[in-house]
């Protein structure tokens, strides 16, 4: 498998990776060789300082880096569940675009050091050969939504029948919209038919007009494992997604790669999903989020997202009661508008793109066209997506 590697400007991104030492020489394959080398010369150098620190082991959950010689920390990196490399697409790596949080960060040159490890690594893998299935859609062309209701003729649902990857009658949905910046999908669902579905990390895959290939840069469902019984459906991570960088026009397709799909899985227990982003759990921060978003949610969205007035716009993200002074009431509305942050680029939150009169989302409420009056919106909820950002 000698796919090339494509292509990606860095920024700042911040790292949070491993250390190592020696075991640079020894067999293998030319190919093995080189990754093992540049492990040590490209990517240990940058990944010790910046992240071994707090991922060595002495936290618990998060010791990707855990390991009793260079080689031994580079084997729990790369086999960390969730992932936090990818060699399906090594610029998306967890390890590259996590973002901003306790650790410092990569800059340009280290970030590039990294990167040339991990398309080794990945120039190293054997060809898939007889291995298994390539857990892989085809291609395909997305219809986009031009205005109205999803379901209506100028604004399509998608479905992306996932029979041809394992699962008889198991789909994703979804309604996509041209971004100035790349592609929205919202009312984005896995759905299991008669044996349900169980589904990881799947990674979105945009292949532009003139024949290039954007990979979710941010790789956002990486944690991401869902196991639905028969016939249930549920969003896939809050349902909405906003692509940097994606075609979203004639031409333009889209593809998904899964870790692993199958039916239900009873093992696995429970008819939901354990979706996120790396960022899972519930609000962290809820003071903040009483502070300074729960009135100016009500006040901008509740006509629509709380009470009674709106079944659809209410199932997709209710905010019931997230002005309340009870912090239990409290509580719930903020973990509901907390699966809609984006955590590695929080301007693309999807409480932010869907009413932005600047962006051509087809979404009721976009503050009547008055762009400064989404931007204090946005202003005075911003403290409390933060402070969910950073929060340990």
């Amino acid at each position: 498998m000698k796919t090339a590697a494509l292509a990606l400007v860095f920024g700042s991104l911040v790292g949070c990776t491993g250390l190592i030492d020696g075991g640079g020489s020894g067999g293998g394959t030319p190919e093995e060789r080189v990754a093992r080398d540049k492990w040590i010369s490209k990517a240990l150098p940058q990944i010790s300082p910046n992240c071994g620190a707090c991922h060595n082991g002495a936290q618990p959950g998060i010791d990707f880096l855990a390991g009793d010689s260079d080689m031994g920390i580079r084997d729990t990196l790369i086999a960390f569940d969730p992932g936090v490399v990818n060699f399906d697409a090594p610029q998306a790596s967890r390890l590259l675009t996590k973002g901003p949080h306790n650790g410092p960060g990569f800059t340009t040159e280290q970030a590039s050091a990294v990167l040339e490890w991990l398309n080794a690594e990945k120039d190293a893998l054997p060809d898939p050969g007889d291995e298994g299935p390539i857990l892989v859609t085809a291609q395909f062309a997305p219809q986009y939504c031009s205005g109205g209701d999803p379901g209506s003729a100028t604004c399509p649902i998608n479905t992306v029948d996932l029979t041809p990857v394992g699962v008889a009658g198991g789909k994703i949905t979804f309604v996509a919209q041209a971004l100035s910046s790349g592609l929205y999908l919202n009312n984005l669902a896995v759905e299991g038919a008669t044996e349900g579905i169980y589904i990881e990390h799947p990674l979105f895959t945009s292949y532009l007009a003139d024949g290039r290939a954007v990979v979710d840069t941010i790789d956002r469902y990486y944690a991401v494992k869902m196991n639905l019984m028969a016939n249930i459906k549920e969003p896939l991570q809050g349902g909405t997604a906003a692509f940097v960088g994606f075609g979203a026009g004639a031409g333009d397709k889209l593809e998904i790669r899964f870790k692993a799909i199958k039916i239900f899985q009873v093992e696995g227990m429970g008819s939901g999903s354990g979706s996120g982003s790396g960022e899972v759990g519930g609000c962290k921060v809820l003071a903040s989020f009483k502070a300074n978003a729960g009135t100016q949610l009500t006040n901008s969205c509740g006509g629509c997202h709380a009470g009674a007035a709106n079944p659809n716009a209410k199932s997709a993200m209710n905010i019931d009661g997230a002005n309340s002074a009870d912090d239990a009431v409290a509580q719930l509305a903020c973990n509901q508008v907390r699966t809609r942050i984006n955590f590695q680029n929080t301007d693309l939150s999807g409480f932010y793109v869907a009413p932005n009169p600047g962006d051509p989302t087809n979404h009721p409420f976009k503050f009547n066209g008055n762009q400064a009056n989404f931007n204090a919106f946005k202003a005075a909820v911003d403290p409390w997506v933060q402070a969910e950002k950073t929060a340990p």
